[in-house]
């Protein structure tokens, strides 16, 4: 018993040198290794410092008698190969034959010295074809394994099994195992790294998205409050708006500094009675995000300097991980809006038939609302529609129906374009017209998809239609952003183009100027 243990304390210094390689490897080239392809470069260099590893491990090996020495250089060997394949494990071989001829001294080019250089070349070729052949981790290591103790078994039976042997062979097998488990822990652990720092990539990524987002919003207002009803943020918008710098209002109470307490108490009591307890203070925001989700409602705005502006606030709950962490708004300036309105009922700008804008009004809110795009670089969306076969209505029906039938396209079209900001006017006759503020190409035709569904399905009777016995619409979209070098004139007759040819191509549709303009473009070239 006594006679082993040099072997035990020479091969548990193998072992803690192997360890701290590993360790101190997969800290160097983590990186590296998290990477799936691996060049020829990379593989040497995997090889190079393998071999080194190998020559150290030579260094406090066992030795046996004048030829033989046992150390941990198949499991370096082993390692080397599961990295970089059998380009690696071939420069680690190549290593530790170098090193055993240079550094021991008492090398020969005998049958005794040559036998220990073929094992550990042979281990190298094996461990190198088994990776790179075996698919599953767990085979790799241990037909590897199998294969180094399989030779040092054939190496010890050409020069002779001693006792030492099968210790040897033991160690192997459980330095072999705790290699692979130990590689597979530096394994797990570094693809956990490498989809941490993924997602906290895509987390800054997306924050960053998220910060420009919001803080490009010049035309907007975005205030977001925690549940103590502190402001947490205030973009330039609200700065804008309100004339508060965001160091005056982050860390304030809110919203009560710039809203009107009247409005307040008034929304709470509102509030109340729909959900049949008090409400009143800051509660009415957080009840009213829960309650209206993306719903807008006016407000009065008091500005730091006192004056008062009219805004469309939309109140959302702020989540985080899918928790409510508070409330987040987004007010519009609709002052502008407000104030043509006002002018709306005292010019008597109403079209007296169907009660809403008529073609005065439809040109003074165009000229603003491209105004308002142009100074906030947005896009302006303009809808023109009318009345399929209405000249064939009036003489099927009479003038007296024709005016009911203008009534109910016109409410179809008030109840269906759910807009906040649009404005919805008779343009003449059977023609009408829909301003939308800030809407895309994309969006605007859908609305005005949802209105030429909403008409048809109303099933107001049409015996004289050539398409159904139903009255239709057909209906033109343009958009675009307002700049200096363009006139609102421009988006009309793009709208009106557009409506003509929907009414050209079959009537009861929809038709989209930026598509017709890419069909012409299409068969054109």
């Amino acid at each position: 018993m006594m006679e082993g243990l040099p072997m035990f304390r020479y091969m548990i210094a193998n072992f803690a040198l192997l360890t701290a390689f590993l360790f101190l490897f997969n800290h160097l080239f983590r990186r590296y290794l998290m990477e799936d392809h691996r060049t020829l470069r990379f593989k040497l260099l995997i090889g190079i410092m393998h071999g080194c590893c190998a020559l150290l491990l030579l260094l406090f090996s066992y030795q046996i008698n004048e030829t033989s020495f046992i150390d941990f250089r198949h499991i370096v060997v082993i390692s080397s190969a599961y990295f970089g394949g059998l380009p690696a494990s071939l420069v680690t071989a190549l290593f530790f034959v170098l090193g055993r001829v240079t550094l021991v001294g008492t090398f020969t080019p005998s049958p005794a010295s040559m036998t220990p250089l073929l094992s550990i070349t042979l281990a190298a070729i094996g461990s190198g074809i088994i990776m790179q052949v075996v698919k599953r981790y767990r085979y790799r290591w241990l037909l590897s394994v199998l294969l180094s103790m399989t030779l040092i078994t054939i190496m010890s039976l050409m020069r002779g099994i001693i006792k030492d042997t099968y210790s040897y062979l033991a160690l192997v097998g459980l330095g072999g195992l705790f290699a692979a488990s130990l590689i597979a822990f530096f394994s797990t652990t570094n693809q956990l790294t490498k989809q941490l720092e993924h997602s906290e990539r895509k987390y800054r990524s997306l924050h960053a998205l998220q910060e420009a987002i919001f803080q490009s919003a010049v035309g907007t207002a975005i205030i977001a409050i925690d549940w103590q009803g502190q402001i947490t943020h205030a973009n330039k918008g609200t700065e804008k708006m309100l004339g508060y710098r965001a160091d005056e209002l982050i860390g304030k109470k809110s919203p009560l500094i710039f809203h009107d307490p009247n409005e307040v108490e008034a929304y709470g009591k509102e509030l109340s009675e729909k959900i049949g307890k008090p409400i009143h203070g800051l509660n009415v925001f957080f009840y009213g995000a829960a309650e209206y989700v993306s719903e807008g409602r006016e407000w009065s705005y008091i500005r730091k300097d006192g004056t008062r502006i009219t805004v469309l606030l939309t109140l959302s709950p702020l989540l985080l991980d899918g928790k409510t962490v508070g409330v987040i708004g987004l007010a519009k300036d609709i002052s502008e809006r407000k104030k043509m309105e006002e002018q709306l009922k005292q010019l008597s700008l109403l079209d007296g038939l169907t009660k809403i804008a008529n073609r005065r009004f439809f040109d003074e809110m165009l000229k603003q609302e491209w105004k308002n795009a142009e100074q906030n670089e947005k896009g302006l969306s303009l809808i023109f529609f009318d009345i399929d076969h209405f000249k064939a209505y009036n003489d099927l029906y009479g003038h007296q129906a024709g005016d009911e039938c203008l009534r109910k396209v016109t409410a179809i079209a008030k109840k269906t374009l759910n807009h906040p900001a649009a404005t919805i006017a008779r343009y003449g006759g059977e023609e009408f017209t829909v301003i939308l503020p800030d809407t895309s190409a994309k969006r605007a035709a859908q609305l005005a998809e949802d209105l030429r569904l909403a008409v048809e399905n109303a099933a107001i009777l049409h015996n004289r239609s050539w398409m159904k016995n139903v009255v239709t619409v057909s209906i033109g979209v343009s958009t675009c952003n307002p700049d200096a070098n363009s006139v609102p004139e421009e988006l009309i007759a793009k709208a009106d183009e557009a409506l003509y040819y929907a009414k050209s191509h079959g009537r009861n549709r929809i038709a989209s100027y930026k598509e017709i303009s890419e069909k012409a473009g299409t068969l054109g070239g």
